[in-house]
């Protein structure tokens, strides 16, 4: 699947397969959400949940320069080791 279809799902789906296909890479706390990276096919997604709701907010499909800046001090070569190319 590519990004493009994937924008196109509901976030209910989105969430399904970046749970169900996606591989976690790291997490990280903005305000009052954690936020979850995801790679799947060859791009990244985070998942924003807010504990206090028991709620997902929205999927953010990211650009990788995005990916490093935003995760710079938690980002490691294991991390995005085979993340790189797509997968299908």
């Amino acid at each position: 699947m590519k990004s493009d279809e994937f924008r196109k799902l509901t976030i209910f789906r989105q969430v399904e397969l970046l749970f169900g296909k996606g591989r976690h890479v790291l997490s990280r706390i903005y305000l009052f959400y954690n936020i979850h990276l995801y790679t799947l096919s060859g791009f990244y997604a985070e998942i924003w949940y807010r504990q206090a709701d028991n709620k997902i907010d929205r999927v953010i499909l990211l650009d990788p320069s995005d990916v490093l800046d935003l995760y710079d001090n938690q980002i490691g070569l294991s991390d995005i080791a085979g993340t790189l190319g797509p997968k299908d």
